[in-house]
């Protein structure tokens, strides 16, 4: 397969991910937007509300502002660069921006570090949308909780996202793994991001701050 169809795939791969968390976090705030708006019918008729109402408000409208902070999360940077940065930090936006997803609903995402995690040198765009891939491939293979893992291994941080169960029997949802990889791999190319499949889950692996700045010194 050539290079300019890899891409293709990738970018496709990558969009329709995209699209469903698109509908995933527009579902989710129609649902806050709502009880707000109910909660402001109650306040119309009158009265002093009490302090689990008012308590119930405030928390709906933090949640509402976190999910309109994770939509923006969403759109790709054309003008991204590489900037030094943490593996961990693309985790966690990962997992607020997927925690509504159907795949993660009623599973534990587990972290798990292997030793001292090194800063890398990435666009910390691209490596959040890489990392939420990775973690919505390990969901969709198989049931169970998932785990990622973070470990540095020679001149690369790696990140292994898996399911705890039995490896699928084929293709889930008729969609390779393989395209998720070719997502990954096109999310990084900037960053010199690789990316590989396994049978409960996938590998990124992204250079470290050191070796990025060895390898262009």
């Amino acid at each position: 397969m050539s290079e300019t169809r890899q891409a293709y795939i990738g970018a496709e791969r990558w969009l329709s991910v995209h699209d469903e968390l698109l509908r995933t976090l527009a579902h989710a705030i129609s649902n806050r937007l709502a009880t707000i708006a109910a909660a402001a019918s109650v306040l119309d008729v009158g009265g002093v509300p009490d302090a689990r109402f008012l308590d119930g408000l405030r928390s709906d409208a933090d949640r509402l502002e976190g999910l309109l902070q994770q939509l923006r999360q969403l759109p790709r940077r054309s003008d991204a660069a590489l900037e030094p940065m943490l593996f961990t930090d693309a985790l966690d936006g990962a997992k607020r921006l997927i925690e509504e997803h159907p795949l993660l609903r009623g599973r534990e995402l587990r972290v798990v570090y292997l030793g001292d995690v090194m800063p890398v040198r990435a666009e910390p765009g691209a490596l959040l949308h890489a990392t939420t891939v990775a973690l919505l491939a390990a969901a969709r293979v198989g049931p169970g909780p998932i785990e990622a893992e973070l470990e540095t291994i020679g001149d690369d941080v790696r990140l292994t996202a898996r399911h705890d169960g039995a490896a699928a029997d084929g293709d889930p949802d008729g969609i390779p793994l393989a395209h998720d990889v070719l997502a990954m791999e096109w999310l990084l190319a900037g960053s010199n991001g690789r990316a590989t499949a396994h049978p409960i889950g996938c590998t990124v692996a992204v250079p470290t701050l050191q070796a990025s700045r060895r390898r262009a010194g």
